[in-house]
């Protein structure tokens, strides 16, 4: 069997070319008609940002000219502008870093939890903080439920998604203190969540000991 030079797959003797790309694979040096090159993904992407780019502060710019000409403020303006840092912080960062599922999801519901905090600061200036007090949890919530399905679809990574649920079980106790800081009482939604948390650090430590408590020693350092 020879093994093609580009894709290293094992191809046939009696084919001249591989089957996938096209390259030549016989022990002739000349290059094959049929070879095909090679695609800049890379260069591909970059552009894509480069448009996106343009894109968006054309339109932030356009936006925020004509509310300064009709009103003389910036004032609804800056709704549009919100939404764009919103989408790039949560979009935008994941397609420059190149994120996996895991941190992509982070930052998708990071960017959720802020905009349902814009959302209250200006529907009634946080004094009825609902985006802390139901808004966050339900997401915290969320968020819990697709990691903890993707710890049962991923067969590799498992310890990543393991300490994700971790990180939030303890963000949720953080918030029962915050709660009671800020507001003097804390309502159910975050006790929800902690109890959620808490099932699911208690449901690893019993289904995948092992596993779990050497990714807890490896990230702790002990």
């Amino acid at each position: 069997m020879n093994h093609c030079r580009r894709c290293g797959v094992e191809v046939d003797e009696n084919l001249g070319n591989c089957p996938l790309c096209g390259a030549f694979v016989s022990d002739n040096t000349q290059d094959s008609i049929y070879e095909y090159p090679q695609i800049n993904f890379k260069t591909k992407r970059q552009l894509f940002l480069k448009i996106s780019m343009f894109i968006t502060i054309f339109t932030i710019a356009l936006v925020v000219a004509i509310n300064a000409a009709v009103n003389h403020t910036v004032s609804w303006s800056v709704h549009v502008l919100f939404g764009f840092v919103v989408l790039w912080f949560a979009v935008g960062r994941s397609i420059i870093k190149r994120f996996n599922v895991r941190k992509h999801l982070a930052w998708d519901f990071i960017a959720v939890i802020a905009l349902l905090f814009y959302i209250n600061l200006w529907s009634s200036k946080l004094q009825n903080p609902w985006a802390f007090t139901l808004g966050a949890p339900i997401a915290v919530l969320t968020w819990a439920t697709v990691l903890e399905i993707l710890v049962f679809a991923h067969k590799g990574g498992r310890g990543n998604y393991m300490i994700a649920l971790t990180r939030l079980f303890a963000l949720s106790a953080i918030c029962i203190g915050i709660s009671f800081l800020w507001l003097g009482k804390c309502d159910w939604g975050w006790y929800i969540c902690a109890a959620r948390g808490f099932v699911d650090v208690l449901a690893l430590s019993f289904f995948a000991k092992d596993a779990y408590y050497q990714e807890l020693k490896k990230r702790l350092h002990v």
